[in-house]
């Protein structure tokens, strides 16, 4: 005589389940955890049928991941939950039990293969406690309410849970790891992914273009393996300032297997884990050749607007230097001879342009011309400034672009200055008799803001012989180093103490030498231009003056 069938959801020996439960599905994950669990679920609690599902909340449907029925595995199916028991469970994100007569309370749960007496089933709930599935079980035969089976069927039902998030968390990794691989593969710039260790473990075709070599041949080296000897030395200079991210944005010069130079430039920034730790570092490369090229014709153009050399006027010795942040800036300096109607004067004139670039640029051109124009009509220092400014404020009016100036005129024939100053630091003057600096200062506000705005001159009779007059743009003391430390004035002063011996040119070339050491070739952020006129003998001297 045959023994009757185990009832279902009577559970003998709990512990005995749960080990078979455990060990059906401690070495699986995934799609086989699921069946395993399914499987050795129906076994462990004696039910005809168990299946794990993932629940399409917008659809309102069940799709199962594992389907075990009456000894197999079954395909797996899709649902939708309206009239089921698995629609109480969602609502309810309670375990929900229906012990017997299933076909009565729900017709729409039965099907031509099976119909279902019982059913007992639970939600699988994110972090968030929102339904994202359901883990049942069901027989054709009544099933007594069992303690032991809930809590059996809980505790798979978290595991479960656990295991489906992390499917999705991966799949949603993979997803935005596919999307950016497109990203990167589809841009024209290149891009290198760093380890901590600055070794490149990633890199898109855009790069390996540039450098004419193949991505295996790329990963694995530094990207200083690419750059020029310069470049190399920026790199190893600002190694610390490059790998804690407090330097961004750089040029610089890669070398293509060819041995063709490239100017690239450079857009760097730290990859961090969700702890905020450093994983390590991308970049992203721009070829920059083209737009070299045609801001050096640019660069030609505004070079031959300026003063190619310095000049010796009765004396004074006079040099001047501007350096542009790009390719052109609005810096401007200019030396203007004016044949006034009261005797040869010379007008040394210092401009900052708001902003840099082009735009500034075409700014800077525009005041030049006007200067000039101003000087063949006999026009002194106070009415050459306001006529710019008039000027100015119609070509500049909504744009909110200004300039500031220092206009110095000098009679070399009287040995005396004046100077008008407009919204522009104040030049200095340094006395190497006294080792004393002197702010020319003078009020004046920038010129393009308003047109009505009356200037005033203001007169140096103190010169002597060997007196320094340095005219020089906020480019200089704010220019910055890799470990963020500024120049400042008192090193620029120092700078100039320490040449006031030397002649105009010296002098300017002592202070660029001295700030470039001081940048570490951190790239400028400004421009930089400065003009210093050097007293070469005292009023009462004569002597004629030359260009």
């Amino acid at each position: 005589m045959d023994a009757d069938p185990p009832t279902p959801l009577k559970v003998n020996d709990e512990n005995a389940a749960l080990r078979m439960i455990l060990e059906g599905t401690a070495t699986t994950i995934g799609e086989h955890f699921f069946r395993a669990l399914v499987k050795n679920l129906a076994l462990a609690l004696n039910t005809q049928s168990a299946w794990v599902t993932t629940f399409d909340a917008p659809r309102r449907q069940l799709q199962s991941l594992a389907l075990w029925a009456n000894g197999s595995m079954r395909k797996n199916i899709v649902i939708d939950i309206d009239d089921t028991p698995c629609e109480k469970v969602i609502k309810s994100t309670e375990l929900v039990h229906y012990p017997d007569n299933l076909a009565q309370i729900y017709p729409a749960a039965s099907t031509a293969d099976f119909k279902p007496r019982s059913y007992l089933g639970v939600p699988l709930l994110d972090s968030h406690r929102q339904v994202i599935g359901n883990l049942a079980v069901m027989d054709s035969r009544p099933m007594p309410c069992e303690s032991r089976a809930q809590a059996i069927i809980r505790i798979f039902a978290a595991r479960a849970s656990a295991e489906l998030q992390r499917l999705r968390a991966e799949a949603t990794l993979r997803r935005s790891e596919e999307k950016y691989r497109r990203i990167i593969e589809t841009t024209g710039e290149g891009f290198l992914l760093m380890d901590k260790q600055s070794i490149i473990i990633d890199a898109n075709q855009a790069f390996c273009r540039l450098v004419g070599l193949k991505r295996d041949e790329v990963l694995g080296r530094k990207p200083e393996d690419f750059a020029s000897e310069e470049f190399q030395l920026f790199l190893s200079a600002n190694q610390k300032a490059l790998s804690s991210g407090r330097i961004k944005q750089f040029e610089g010069t890669v070398v293509a297997k060819n041995g063709r130079k490239i100017p690239v430039r450079i857009h760097g920034d730290l990859l961090r884990d969700d702890q905020d730790g450093i994983l390590g570092h991308m970049s992203f490369v721009s070829d920059m050749t083209q737009q070299k090229k045609s801001m050096a014709l640019a660069a030609e153009v505004q070079r031959t607007l300026l003063p190619q050399s310095g000049m010796t006027l009765n004396g004074f010795d006079i040099a001047g230097r501007t350096l542009s942040c790009d390719e052109i800036g609005g810096d401007y300096f200019d030396f203007l001879q004016q044949p006034s109607c009261d005797g040869q004067r010379m007008g040394v004139v210092v401009g900052d342009v708001v902003g840099h670039g082009v735009d500034a640029a075409l700014l800077m051109t525009s005041a030049r011309a006007a200067l000039r124009m101003q000087m063949t009509r006999c026009a002194d220092a106070v009415t050459l400034v306001s006529e710019l400014n008039r000027q100015l404020v119609r070509d500049v009016i909504d744009s909110g672009r200004f300039m500031t100036l220092f206009y110095m005129e000098i009679d070399p024939q009287r040995h005396h200055l004046k100077w008008v100053r407009a919204g522009h630091p104040p030049a200095l003057l340094y006395d190497p008799a006294t080792d004393r600096f002197r702010d020319l200062k003078g009020q004046g506000i920038a010129l393009g803001i308003q047109d009505a705005y009356t200037y005033r001159a203001s007169p140096v009779t103190d010169l002597r012989k060997g007196q320094v007059i340095a005219i020089g743009t906020d480019g200089i003391w704010e220019a910055d180093n890799p470990l963020g430390e500024v120049y400042g004035r008192e090193r620029y002063c120092q700078v100039i103490r320490q040449n006031a011996q030397h002649s105009a040119e010296a002098i300017v070339q002592a202070i660029y030498d001295d700030m470039g050491r001081f940048s570490k070739g951190l790239e400028q952020k400004d421009d930089i231009t400065l003009v210093i006129i050097k007293v070469e003998r005292d009023p009462k001297s004569e002597n004629d003056w030359q260009i």
